[in-house]
């Protein structure tokens, strides 16, 4: 049988500056694959508009490897199984991947394939996708051993890559995966070209207003670098963007720089400890909060009765995109006023964000539902940041039309105006408030400060900060104070970048 390297695509859907590629070409023809999951992609965290994209990045990175001689292989099942199959027509000599930290389903796929390939003898050999380590990492450390391996040049695609006789497969049907009806009208396109042209153009059109309309969520649409789905498939790396954002001397390339920098640091968080992705940072936390089916419900659909949430969240099923801190106050919305378990809440995030990132997700989403213990709880007022960020309420009008004749007055607070005109109120076609908001803020301040108060509680938060905690110097080994464990940038980004 012939010799073979597989080359398995995950979530790095382009051949330049893919050193997977690079390695796996030196000494055996390589056979590229990418492989549908059918169970990864019917998890709940899942969806129709993140399969869509995929598949663009897919069709798109086929024809780039056929261009240099081979096009992609394509399979859908199990990952497994397949690699068996190809074991019986090819002598494997070594897989090829990036190092991927996704899901809990994918850190157990990779326990599996880790397991078959030792029994076959076969060398699987997995390469930096981030500036994201295995192993016990310090956090003294971290951020050194980051700016080593983002300063690394940019690797070259291949010239040529010779054709093997292989069945190239092709795009599954999607009816095979348990989608829910989803359109996201407003998404972006999925594959390398689309995602260089984006950063081309924010680059050299939008650069100069990232700062300034960052955090604006209209404006954030076209002045935010809209990048984070190219890198989250892995279309664009991360040293590729590094290296366009120091061809610029401002501060806005500068803050795109640090974002970047939190992007892999929230990512280390998930590689260090899997079990994040639902269990609370700290265990004091644990079950705090209850299932409500019917409040996440309407929560999800943008009918919670406040104008600013509901504006959000449904350019949000639109688009699947929306900016940082929109997302933050979304999730924070859900975790306090709601008492939402994050768990919850978040998959119902997760399928909305094209761009989901589960080393970010959910960290963010304790983070903004005050588990971790390491960082400065924030319960976001959507009707204040409503008024900062959309104060004649135009944003509201386009996406909650049923205010759309109402006068900027009482845009934000539309249950004001029964105080003034009781039958203009009453002929409103929108929902009523669903909670408190000041009620429910208080009650939610008060449950976590009393879980703080527990015995032991900043013993086990310290030590949480140790092995989580964003630091350039050596901790000295004293208790942390209570109200500044440790004050991360509250960047809540998915990357939102």
């Amino acid at each position: 049988m012939k010799d073979i390297n597989i080359l398995w695509f995950k979530k790095d859907l382009r051949i330049d500056d893919n050193e997977a590629i690079f390695e796996s070409l030196k000494n055996n023809d390589i056979l590229p694959i990418y492989i549908f999951e059918i169970e990864l992609w019917n998890q709940k965290t899942h969806s129709r508009r993140q399969w869509q994209f995929c598949k663009e990045c897919v069709l798109d990175l086929r024809n780039s490897l056929k261009e240099k001689g081979q096009p992609l292989v394509i399979r859908t099942g199990n990952v497994v199984e397949i690699f068996e199959e190809i074991s019986s027509k090819f002598n494997i000599m070594g897989i090829y991947s990036h190092q991927e930290t996704g899901d809990w389903l994918t850190y157990k796929r990779d326990q599996e394939v880790r397991l078959w390939a030792s029994n076959k003898k076969i060398i699987w050999k997995e390469y930096l996708q981030f500036s994201v380590f295995r192993g016990n990492i310090d956090r003294d450390d971290w951020s050194k051993k980051w700016a080593k391996n983002t300063a690394r040049g940019l690797i070259k695609g291949p010239l040529k890559i010779n054709p093997i006789d292989f069945d190239a497969g092709e795009i599954p049907n999607e009816k095979i995966f348990s989608f829910k009806k989803d359109e996201c009208k407003g998404r972006l396109k999925g594959g390398r070209k689309k995602g260089l042209e984006r950063m081309e153009y924010f680059f050299k059109e939008k650069l100069n207003s990232y700062s300034k309309d960052i955090s604006s969520p209209e404006k954030s649409f076209d002045s935010c670098s809209r990048l984070s789905p190219y890198i989250s498939w892995g279309c664009l790396s991360l040293k590729e963007i590094f290296y366009q954002a120091n061809l610029y001397k401002n501060n806005n390339s500068r803050m795109l720089k640090s974002r970047l920098t939190w992007h892999c640091h929230f990512i280390q968080k998930l590689e260090s400890e899997p079990e994040l992705e639902f269990q609370d940072f700290h265990p004091y936390f644990q079950n705090i909060r209850t299932n409500k089916t019917k409040l996440l419900v309407l929560w999800s659909q943008g009918n919670t009765g406040f104008p600013f949430i509901d504006a959000c969240m449904r350019s949000l099923n639109f688009n699947g995109w929306i900016n940082f801190r929109m997302r933050a106050m979304l999730m924070s919305f859900a975790s306090y006023n709601l008492w939402l378990p994050w768990q919850e809440s978040g998959s119902e995030l997760a399928k909305k964000f094209v761009d989901y990132e589960p080393g970010i997700h959910w960290n963010q989403c304790q983070m903004q539902s005050g588990t971790t213990s390491i960082n400065t709880n924030r319960i976001y007022n959507p009707i204040k940041q409503g008024k900062d960020h959309d104060p004649k309420g135009e944003f509201i009008k386009k996406w909650v039309p049923e205010l759309k004749k109402v006068s900027d007055t009482f845009i934000h607070e539309p249950w004001l105006l029964s105080e003034f005109n009781n039958e203009e109120y009453s002929k409103l076609e929108y929902v009523k408030p669903i909670v408190d908001i000041s009620k429910t803020s208080r009650e939610a301040r008060e449950k976590i400060q009393e879980i703080t108060q527990k015995k032991g509680y900043w013993d086990i938060s310290k030590k949480i900060y140790l092995k989580h905690g964003s630091r350039k110097k050596t901790v000295i080994n004293k208790r942390p104070k209570k109200s500044n464990i440790n004050k991360q940038i509250q960047y809540e980004l998915n990357l939102g970048i």
